[in-house]
């Protein structure tokens, strides 16, 4: 059955949205769907919420910057300059959301370098203003967030560590949650995520997408075998939350992560066993090794307490984000022709 909310229509006395699990028609005329709105729904974790959403019977409306939407089911999907505040409020106050979630974000260290005032409002400003009106509709708020906002020198980390954030990104990340923490006091999660591994909609956007499209142009990347991240899949983060989407007891800032704590190399090796391709394709090398990356964060594993412990959803183990992991169409005779074992990824046709 889909997760439900009781409207208390004609009972003065009920001011709050009551979460439902299980909800039969014939126990109340009120029963409607979950109604959630999306920001960055087209990206990697905001169009696997989606499909989650959409699977779990909500009513979502998803809203763009660029790119467009690509799931179905939904509502209604609107590509807006996210860039411009004002655009925000009218969509939201004619759809009256008992859920925002943000997941839009400028993250690749070269773009928020280029364009520091861009990516501010988009990784600032944009969800501050959208925890305001999660305020002023009464929606419960869930922001994703990210393990750059530490410096790597302490881990595993807990959500009650203090941050120390090394690039203009984590900073940017950082003053972000404060924004929404002192606006939002209750019905809103910050959700820390560490890296995303999965199938972004556009096939260039995720780990194993960069590594395999800079291998088939005949690069050898260099992964450090001393930086330690703790990958987690962007179909397992969706699932926490959409359970989080109906957990109003639980609110304020949370880690969420895979389950094992690994290497860019190891993992890099890891992609490249999944899919039966040469190791040599890529080289283990150190982050001192390299002007300027010795800078970034040594190792920036989470201590996933309490979040793991109130949640039905698990996290991921790499076997199963291995065993999630496409490859794109476009790389696929690519594949073909240095794979030992084609039957190791057997492509899948959508039939419409």
């Amino acid at each position: 059955m889909s997760p439900c909310y009781l409207k208390a229509s004609q009972d003065s006395k009920l001011h709050e949205v009551c979460f439902i699990w299980h909800c039969l028609k014939r126990e109340t005329n009120h029963a409607v769907a979950m109604k959630v709105a999306v920001f960055g729904a087209s990206g990697m974790v905001g169009s696997a919420f989606c499909q989650a959403a959409v699977h779990r019977g909500f009513v979502t409306d998803g809203f763009s910057h660029r790119h467009p939407i690509k799931v179905k089911g939904m509502a209604s999907v609107s590509q807006v300059d996210l860039r411009d505040l004002n655009v925000l409020e009218r969509p939201l106050l004619d759809g009256w959301p008992q859920v925002i979630v943000n997941a839009a974000a400028i993250s690749e260290p070269d773009r928020v370098k280029e364009d520091a005032a861009i990516s501010r409002v988009i990784n600032i400003d944009l969800p501050h203003r959208l925890a305001e009106i999660s305020n002023h509709v009464g929606a419960r708020f869930l922001h994703l967030s990210t393990d750059l906002v530490f410096d790597g020198s302490a881990p595993p980390y807990r959500s009650t560590d203090r941050p120390n954030p090394l690039s203009l990104y984590g900073k940017q990340k950082l003053e972000a949650e404060e924004a929404i923490l002192n606006c939002c006091p209750e019905n809103v999660v910050v959700l820390r995520i560490t890296i995303v591994n999965g199938n972004s909609p556009s096939g260039r956007r995720s780990v194993h997408e960069k590594l395999l499209r800079a291998i088939a142009k005949g690069r050898r990347p260099t992964l450090f075998s001393d930086e330690f991240r703790q990958p987690c899949s962007c179909a397992n983060v969706a699932d926490a939350l959409v359970e989080l989407c109906q957990r109003p007891n639980l609110n304020g800032l949370f880690h969420w992560g895979g389950v094992e704590r690994l290497s860019r190399f190891e993992l890099g090796r890891s992609i490249l066993q999944r899919f039966a391709l040469p190791e040599k394709f890529v080289e283990s090398g150190s982050r001192r090794a390299f002007p300027g990356e010795d800078e970034r964060p040594a190792d920036l594993a989470f201590n996933l307490d309490p979040l793991e412990g109130k949640l039905n959803t698990r996290p991921s183990t790499l076997a199963e984000q291995l065993e999630e992991m496409s490859i794109p169409d476009d790389l696929y005779d690519w594949f073909k022709e240095h794979t030992a074992d084609t039957s190791c990824f057997l492509r899948k046709f959508s039939i419409n």
